[in-house]
């Protein structure tokens, strides 16, 4: 979001002339008990040794973050710490669909309890005993699934945009695990999953998946074809790696990870075979000291979703004040009592100023042809947002002056907007009733963070 750092005074805006399961308590990480070290952890870098790995510059450990990975030693920049051959990860890729057209979640999730249900014949066995017992994120409680409507918009702070993807992925959650067991047969296996297994299952993957893009010949399953080399965006699961936690500060993040083809190795019948993906020191890390990435430079609600956990210190949070430049242009005319909001010529040059801004026309056009996560990425990149140090989007503030005619009635428009915002927030929050769960607590601290932000604005 390129934002503005914007000072407020007391003007109105007008109009110019002739313008327009269970979650356990957790400290600061989050709200989710912290899985301790055990065998399992311990052992799984044996295990990766065993299969082709390496990673004998950490060592397993826990901190106020949970389990994580630490320096055994002093790391230089640039040094490996961890290297994993994707033949030892669970991939989409190599992982059959449980039903056809099934996202990479259902085909991760279903790996993960197959494997888990073949016991120490899997290959995966020590990998999947290792996983946390908790269920993740606040997508995945009871409430979420299968609450009122109006208890989840109130939990999150009455912000409809995020009650939508709660509600599209507790669909996902429900509908897979309906078709799995629909489609399976005698009482064991996928027939013998519960609800509590498969949403486990759901949230380990959509907590700990890498994405990456690989060069998959056709000879191997790529699925576009005319050429003897297509790009894939491949999901995987990968044993120690995944042990890697995130802070959103760029100061702590010291580790960055790819995937690398692994020189020497013969592809062979295997297309797996031929990459590993390796985690660098991005600088020096000190013995002790814990190795840290990036999941990504989101706000807070992919971390409260999915992870059950908000960062510390996140200066990529922001708050929604319009999903559109449209709903922006709308919102201000009415704002400013515009008796013909609906006339043709008035929809004519709110249009024109939204294309004064955005040439392409925003993302509507395009979102049926992409997938979940890029389909989140493109309606957050589309909402108009303020974030943190008082900072608005600088599109909003552009239309806003388009419209208006004058800089300092748009910076007002926009802390009136932040005002209503900040507003429903606390009267959704009033009619939640009480509760003690640590649900709820992750809930009321992202809702105090969002007020937060808007409360720098109004």
């Amino acid at each position: 979001m390129s934002a503005t750092r914007v000072c407020f005074t007391g003007t109105c805006p007008r109009a110019s002339p002739g313008g327009t399961s269970r979650l356990n308590r957790q400290s600061n990480r989050g709200n989710f008990a912290r899985a301790s070290t055990s065998t399992t952890a311990h052992g799984i870098a044996e295990w990766l040794f065993a299969n082709g790995g390496e990673c004998s510059a950490v060592r397993a450990d826990v901190s106020s973050r949970g389990r994580g990975l630490f320096a055994a030693r002093d790391v230089r920049t640039g040094e490996s710490i961890v290297r994993i051959p994707l033949k030892a990860c669970i991939t989409d890729f190599a992982s059959p669909n449980p039903y056809p057209g099934c996202p990479y979640s259902v085909t991760l999730a279903a790996a993960i309890l197959t494997e888990r249900d073949a016991g120490s014949s899997s290959q995966w066995a020590q990998y999947v005993a290792s996983l946390p017992k908790e269920v993740v994120g606040y997508a995945n409680c009871n409430e979420a699934l299968v609450g009122d409507e109006d208890v989840i918009r109130a939990a999150v702070g009455g912000d409809d945009a995020l009650v939508h993807e709660l509600q599209k992925y507790a669909s996902l959650v429900i509908g897979s695990h309906a078709a799995i067991v629909a489609t399976a047969s005698g009482s064991t296996g996928p027939a013998g999953w519960n609800s509590r297994d498969w949403i486990w299952a759901m949230s380990q993957v959509h907590s700990r998946t890498f994405r990456v893009e690989l060069e998959v010949p056709v000879a191997h399953g790529a699925r576009v074809c005319n050429s003897r080399n297509r790009e894939q965006t491949v999901r995987l699961l990968a044993p120690v790696a995944d042990l890697l936690n995130h802070d959103s500060d760029p100061n702590e993040v010291c580790c960055e990870w790819s995937v690398e083809r692994v020189v020497g190795n013969d592809v062979g019948s295997d297309f797996l075979n031929g990459f590993a993906l390796v985690v660098k020191a991005s600088r020096d890390i000190r013995k002790g000291s814990e190795a840290l990435i990036s999941y990504g430079e989101r706000s807070d609600p992919h971390f409260f979703m999915y992870y059950g956990f908000l960062p510390t210190k996140n200066p990529f949070n922001r708050a929604p004040l319009f999903r559109t430049l449209q709903e922006a242009a709308r919102w201000y005319a009415r704002l400013c009592g515009h008796p013909q909001e609906n006339d043709e010529a008035c929809a004519r040059e709110r249009a024109a100023a939204v294309a004064e801004i955005d040439h392409d026309g925003g993302v509507g056009g395009v979102l049926g042809t992409m997938d979940g996560v890029a389909r989140a990425t493109a309606r957050e990149a589309a909402t108009l947002q303020v974030g943190e140090n008082a900072t608005v989007d600088d599109r909003l503030l552009r239309l806003f002056h388009i419209l208006s005619g004058e800089e300092e009635i748009a910076v007002a428009a926009a802390r009136i907007r932040a005002a209503e915002v900040l507003s429903a927030m606390n009267k959704a929050n009033a009619n939640r009733d009480e509760r003690y769960s640590d649900a709820d607590a992750l809930a009321a601290s992202f809702r105090g963070r969002r007020r937060a932000l808007l409360r720098g604005i109004v």
